[in-house]
């Protein structure tokens, strides 16, 4: 009876984990490509939390790559996410030039200012009158 209950256990996990590995991340990706919020312009990312970041062909854990990622510190461009912010589609520049993109987990990037947004401290100065 054990043996059986183990057995079928078994089976419905391991069918659970290969519906995983059946994503077509290409397929996803073009779909989602456009679709998705964009932020205009593109905003600052910082890695936040411990560990490797991998990048993701497409939105869904099983399209990781794990060849590209980026650590605790890393500087990132933020082109778009997903509504449910759950996910964010990056561009991250390497030391040696080359560039990358792809998805990473939102819950590891701590958005900053938009590209191009007056320095925090530009609000302070007053406009200079002329006394004349």
């Amino acid at each position: 009876m054990y043996l059986r209950a183990s057995l079928l256990c078994l089976w419905l996990f391991s069918g659970l984990s290969q519906a995983a590995v059946n994503v077509n991340c290409s397929a996803l990706g073009e779909k989602l490509a456009g679709t998705v919020p964009e932020f205009h312009p593109s905003v600052q990312g910082k890695v936040i939390g411990t560990g490797r970041l991998h990048f993701h062909e497409a939105p869904d854990e099983a399209c990781a790559n794990k060849k590209i990622f980026v650590i605790p510190g890393d500087s990132l461009t933020v082109y778009s996410s997903l509504e449910d912010e759950s996910w964010l589609e990056v561009n991250f520049i390497a030391k040696d030039g080359e560039d990358y993109t792809g998805w990473v987990k939102a819950d590891r990037v701590e958005i900053g200012k938009p590209y191009g947004a007056p320095p925090e401290d530009a609000d302070d100065e007053a406009p200079v009158e002329d006394a004349q």
